[in-house]
């Protein structure tokens, strides 16, 4: 879960320091403000994770923060797919889903994910049937509904509702992607355990 988001991040790093000498987690925040080396390391040192960096001026915008928040919402959870998915994949293989992990807050496109990861199109497309794994579009698919699931989870909130948040225009194109990528219904999808049985398929295709 995110903890907080610190517009004044060297004053709140000190008092956080402070209230972490007695817990082991790890804090994840939105830092709002120039980040430098020593600020890195005092994050480091109060168990702080970076968990987005917004410039203000920069990339301060309403979509850019609501993003952010949601990136970085039960964040322990993503961090575990993460970690996970990266021990079993091939690293080229990891870098596309950590990608489409960044990108599952909204509506994404498989030119957007060719983008971020330095590729063309096709380039993405080819590399992913030499790995062996899904499709660049079924990447997307498998973290949006990794996002939507976790996100109605942490809520407590319908995963239909959590779908049309995060850009699904009706609850039956959810519900056709959802079949058409696990084969089930987002219903079942939720018996079966939500967002662990997504996370658990994830890493069983992905893996080497």
């Amino acid at each position: 879960m995110i903890d907080t988001l610190w517009e004044n991040p060297p004053q709140a790093v000190e008092d956080a320091a402070v209230g972490q000498t007695a817990n082991s987690r790890w804090l994840t925040v939105i830092w709002y403000a120039p980040v430098d080396p020593a600020s890195r390391c005092r994050l480091s040192s109060a168990r702080i994770t970076l968990g987005t960096h917004l410039l203000p001026g920069g990339n301060d915008d309403f979509e850019a923060i609501d993003a952010a928040v949601l990136k970085n919402t039960d964040a322990a959870r993503v961090q575990r797919l993460r970690e996970d998915t990266k021990r079993v994949a091939d690293p080229a293989a990891f870098e596309m889903f950590d990608h489409a992990l960044d990108l599952a807050t909204g509506p994404c496109t498989v030119s957007d994910l060719a983008g971020r990861v330095g590729r063309t199109r096709r380039t993405v497309e080819l590399r992913c049937v030499a790995l062996g794994i899904p499709a660049p579009r079924a990447l997307i698919a498998l973290a949006r509904i990794f996002t939507v699931h976790r996100l109605a989870e942490w809520s407590q909130q319908p995963f239909t509702a959590v779908a049309r948040a995060l850009g699904f225009s009706d609850r039956s194109n959810y519900r056709r992607l959802v079949r058409g990528v696990l084969g089930r219904a987002p219903a079942e999808i939720q018996q079966l355990g939500g967002s662990d049985y997504v996370a658990r398929y994830i890493v069983r295709r992905l893996g080497r």
